[in-house]
Order: structure tokens, then C-alpha cells, then sequence
């Protein structure tokens, strides 16, 4: 069994699903797959009693807006429409219990995970001939192969973030990082799939096209509860001592999480200096789902990728129900033959590249608003 040999690679979205109406615009209909036709000799399934997936439709009727089951998952995976989709452990929306779960913890505030999101991946499998890749959520453990060079890559291609967090103290640059590990954004929404009988695949997915807003309110909150809890340091004793006694805490102990806030607080208001920027900047946060893509030739696993990116396109609509999601759209092209995205120029170009990436903390918020 081998490895792929650069995890950038598999951050290697390439356009090939939209037309510009116009420089610098976006046709108003909705950006179609380029799958061509129905790939015939692909066979898709699903694990035998899985459940922790299901299809948004798109219906205009509510009560259809959702199907379950995998003859609805195949359809959306493989009709060449991106309106419709699958996501991956819907029930679900990090790949960890993180330190924004101890933030939460530490500060007495709602919001921690359910600890059956680390347990197991989700995903389906697709069969041609002798090759198989199996397309699935991510766990916590896997956060721990690829998160950090996840971290280096976005600071990177964002410098605002990078340019925040260099003034930090040690305990806000952790919170600082650890914040991008709770995005949710390792359950991803599926749109379309293909394998051909020579290895190669297509991989699409959607999500926001501007993080920036949802990320602004999921740090603001945590930042005016750090900063409730930071207050305390000023209290009398007397109202000291109710407030620890409320939470079930010595004084001593309060006074941990008062510390504990205000690293919290100096890390967080970091981020939203960085967003700041950006909008000055009038740079757009992008950052698509991650998935798990192992590959399989004869049945033997020849390349894990954890598929990610910084760009999207607009796909020109939004999600019925939310009237916010799916508004951004990502594409990873895998050649089978040398076992790495195909160059430039053998991929249809439309002006400008795809994609996104993400597995961290207050991107939670960037998830389907519809499933708080």
C-alpha cells in the first residue's frame, strides 16, 4: 500500500463546470456538471445499512426537498446536475472534538460536539472494472495527518490570517489555529461523481462561496462569551464566588477559565481583525469540503487523498431551504494513469480555477444553516 506524495496534490481543483456570461461575471443559471454522459460502466453503492447520508433534491416541494436511502444518492451522484446532492454524515457536521468544544466547555457556553463525529468515516464506493475509489467523510484522526499543512496552506494563501496570528500569545495562537479544526466542513456535499475504466475521476462538490459572513457571526459569539466570562476577573468577590458556584466551580477554578477566556478572546478577536482585512481587501474566504478519496486498483489501496483547495466558482443558486448554501462550487480531477491531477492544459479551461478546503472550528457555522 502507498501513499500519495504530496498532500498539496490533493488540494489540485480544477474548473471545467461553468461559462462566464461575461468577463468577470457568472451566467444567472445554475453552473451544470460537465460530466458529458452517464457513465455507464460505474457502479456506485453504498455500505449495507448505512444511514448517515441523504440527498438534497432541490424540489420546489418542501416535503421532497430530502430523500434517503441509495438509489436517491446514486441518481443526484450521477445526473450531471449540481443543484442536487449528497451529504456525507448529515447528522453530524465536524471531523473532531476540538478546541472549540473546550472553548465552549471552559467558558460555560452551549455548542459542544457529539462525540459520535469522530467515530468512523461515511462514504460510498465506486467500482470500473478493476478499479474502486471509496469517497467518504473524515475523522479526527485523519484531521491529524493533513490538518496542519491544511493550516499553513490557508494562512498562506489568506495573509491576513497569517499577519493576525504572528502578535499572539502562545495560548491565543492556539486558539487562533485550532479554530479552523471544527469547520464541519469534513461531512462533504457530494454533487456529482465519475470513475472511468482507466482511473480517472471527478469529484464535485458544494458549499459557501463566501465564508467570511458566517465565520464573522460564529466568532463574534464566541467572543462576547469570552469576554463575559473575562469580566469576571473585576467582580466583587462576593459575585465572584456566586458566578463559580453557579457553574458548579471553586474560585480557583474560575479563575483557570477566566485565563483560559482571555486567550480565547485575544484569539478570536484575531480572526476578525483578518476578516476585516480581507474585506478591504475585497478578497473573498473560500474554503470547500473536505473529502477522504482512497483508491483502489485490483483491490489493493495504491493513494489516499484528503481533496482540498481555496477557490470556488458560483454555481448561481442557493439552497431552497436555507437560501444560502450550495452557493459555491469546487471540482478535483484525479488522473488514474499517472496517479495525479492532469496538467493545465489537458483540462478544459474556463478562465480561472475552482475549489476549496477546510477542516476547522468556527467554520462549523459555514454548514447548512437548516441543520441547527
Amino acid at each position: 500500500m502507498k501513499q500519495s506524495k504530496h498532500i498539496s496534490r490533493m488540494a489540485q481543483w480544477l474548473a471545467g463546470a461553468a461559462v462566464l456570461a461575461s468577463a468577470g461575471a457568472i451566467a444567472a443559471a445554475p453552473v451544470r456538471a460537465q460530466s458529458g454522459a452517464p457513465n455507464l460502466s460505474m457502479a456506485i453503492s453504498f455500505d449495507q445499512g448505512e444511514t448517515q447520508f441523504r440527498t438534497y433534491t432541490h424540489s420546489p416541494d418542501p416535503d421532497s426537498l430530502y430523500e434517503y436511502g441509495e438509489s436517491a444518492a446514486v441518481r443526484a451522484l450521477t445526473d450531471g446536475d449540481i443543484t442536487t446532492n449528497v451529504e456525507l454524515w448529515y447528522k453530524a457536521e465536524t471531523p473532531a472534538i476540538t478546541n472549540d468544544d473546550i472553548i465552549d466547555s471552559n467558558l460555560g457556553t452551549s455548542g459542544a460536539n457529539n462525540s459520535e463525529s469522530v467515530a468512523r468515516n461515511v462514504g460510498f464506493t465506486a467500482t470500473n472494472g478493476n478499479r474502486q475509489v471509496r469517497v467518504s467523510s473524515v475523522t479526527a484522526d485523519e484531521w491529524d495527518v493533513y490538518g496542519q499543512q491544511w493550516v499553513n496552506e490557508f494562512i498562506g494563501k489568506y495573509t491576513p490570517f497569517a499577519s493576525a496570528m504572528e502578535n499572539l500569545s502562545e495560548p491565543a495562537q492556539v486558539v487562533f489555529q485550532e479554530s479552523f479544526r471544527h469547520a464541519g466542513l469534513g461531512d462533504p456535499n457530494v454533487a456529482e461523481f465519475s470513475l472511468d475504466e482507466d482511473g480517472n475521476i471527478t469529484l464535485q462538490t458544494v458549499g459557501f462561496y463566501d465564508l467570511s459572513p458566517v465565520i464573522e457571526a460564529r466568532t463574534t459569539e464566541k467572543k462576547l462569551a469570552a469576554e463575559a466570562v473575562v469580566a469576571l476577573a473585576a467582580a466583587p468577590p462576593p459575585v465572584k464566588a456566586a458566578a463559580a458556584a453557579k457553574e458548579g466551580l471553586t474560585v480557583e477554578q474560575l479563575d483557570e477559565k477566566i485565563e483560559t477566556a482571555k486567550a480565547a478572546a485575544e484569539g478570536l478577536d484575531a480572526i476578525l481583525l483578518a476578516l476585516e482585512e480581507l474585506e478591504e481587501l475585497e478578497k473573498t474566504l473560500q474554503a470547500s469540503e473536505v473529502a477522504k478519496v482512497e483508491i483502489y486498483e485490483d483491490g489493493e489501496l495504491t493513494a489516499t487523498e484528503y481533496a482540498y483547495t481555496f477557490e470556488l466558482i458560483e454555481t448561481g443558486f442557493v439552497a431552497r431551504d436555507d437560501g444560502e448554501s450550495y452557493s459555491g462550487l469546487a471540482e478535483w480531477v484525479y488522473s488514474g494513469e499517472s496517479g495525479d491531477a492532469p496538467a493545465s492544459e489537458a483540462v478544459p479551461e474556463p478562465g480561472f480555477l475552482l475549489g476549496a478546503a477546510i477542516a476547522g472550528g468556527l467554520f462549523r457555522a459555514a454548514k447548512r444553516r437548516s441543520q441547527r
